[in-house]
């Protein structure tokens, strides 16, 4: 019994080291009720599945959720493309672009960002803008996109390319789309409860965080008056 508890704590720290990686893994893929709500990104969304579980209480319903822990944007691209093959698909809640960032070999702690990063961060912009506009040419017609909140502890020095993002990346992408694209700020609600909405990672949010984002995303998608 005692070899059985072991080798299960190895296999979840596995599993932990695997989100915080290059490599991806889906952690929570529920069975879905409403396939015309589906949630593409990365392990915000996929590596406790708490946000997914607060919007089927708002809501009522399981959206189908493609999210996959440590994917990058280019992946969850993918997943997009994926969701895309529903006709009759309405909204799409998404968020990507941090494990880019966080996994990336370009170096995005440095005061002023490096060249390297700010290239990254465009990257994700360029990729970020095709995604919209893919979902405009097909059948959704709202997105909800999550951004970040501020990371902490030793992660904190990432911070400088989140806000870089809001203030360079972002306002050419939502507004300049001509689908109904709303993006979620969470920075301000996070500031001063790091401690409770962060895990001890200093990346993924906690349930707390997680029944913030998804109040946050349920706001925005009652108040556009989005399929839900």
């Amino acid at each position: 019994m005692r070899l059985l508890k072991l080798l299960l704590a190895i296999s979840m720290a596995a599993g932990l080291a695997l989100s915080l990686t290059g490599c991806s893994a889906d952690f929570n893929n529920p069975t879905p009720t409403e396939w015309d709500v589906q949630i593409v990104g990365d392990s915000v969304f996929d590596l406790s599945g708490d946000i997914q579980k607060t919007l089927k209480t708002l809501s009522g319903k399981m959206y189908k959720d493609r999210s996959v822990s440590g994917a990058k944007i280019a992946a969850i691209q993918s997943q997009l493309n994926t969701a895309l093959g529903r006709t009759t698909l309405k909204t799409v809640i998404a968020d990507g672009g941090a494990n880019d960032i966080l996994q990336g070999s370009m170096d995005c702690d440095s005061d002023p960002l490096t060249s390297g990063c700010l290239g990254t961060l465009d990257y994700i912009g360029d990729k970020m803008e095709v995604m919209l506009e893919a979902m405009y040419q097909k059948s959704p017609d709202d997105c909800v996109w999550l951004g970040y909140y501020h990371v902490k502890g030793g992660q904190v020095e990432k911070n400088e390319a989140i806000d870089y993002a809001y203030s360079n990346v972002y306002p050419g992408i939502f507004g300049a789309t001509n689908m109904s694209a709303y993006l979620v700020d969470p920075r301000a609600a996070f500031t001063g409860h790091e401690a409770g909405y962060i895990k001890s990672d200093d990346i993924h949010p906690t349930l707390t965080g997680s029944q913030v984002l998804a109040n946050m995303i349920w706001n925005v998608m009652v108040a556009e008056n989005m399929y839900r």
